[in-house]
């Protein structure tokens, strides 16, 4: 009997502490992509800035992620409107001739559907990953342009 009692306790409690670290780890995981997101915003924006392009970047602007304690959903929101007022800054002054310049704004079908209460960290990591994805591009380009212009090689390093 105490074995049957030991068995039955380990398929009840050591699944569910699986899926409490998976949790945990899934939210750690939405967090870094978000940061690193915001991150590239700045950077982004710091580097438009230095290709001449006005109100990209003000000047007193703190290059770090918005505060970790916010809403990550509306951490998420925020990232996509800021990607796309980027965008349209480095593409439509011309600062940068890339294929992401064509078509319309970045809007996921996720972006109008509002918060959920029960949105789970599984929905807000594909968001997350979806947004990070977008912006790398036009990070990347924004950055290529700035180092040749500035010279420095570590204008836009993240990590």
């Amino acid at each position: 009997m105490t074995w049957f009692a030991a068995i039955l306790f380990s398929f009840l409690w050591v699944p569910s502490t699986f899926v409490v670290a998976g949790g945990a780890q899934t939210e750690i995981d939405v967090e870094v992509l978000i940061g690193r997101t915001e991150v590239m915003h700045d950077q982004t924006a710091r580097g438009l800035a230095v290709l001449g392009i006005g109100g990209a970047s003000r000047g007193d602007e703190q290059y770090l992620p918005a505060d970790s304690d916010r809403d990550q959903y509306a951490r998420i929101l925020e990232a996509v409107v800021r990607y796309n007022n980027l965008r349209d800054m480095a593409c439509g002054s011309r600062a940068i001739n890339h294929p992401l310049c064509g078509g319309g704004r970045f809007m996921p079908p996720w972006f109008s559907m509002g918060p959920r209460h029960y949105m789970v960290q599984g929905d807000l990591l594909h968001m997350a990953q979806e947004i990070e994805d977008r912006t790398t591009p036009l990070w990347a380009a924004v950055c290529e342009r700035a180092e040749a212009r500035t010279g420095d090689r570590e204008f836009c390093a993240i990590e």
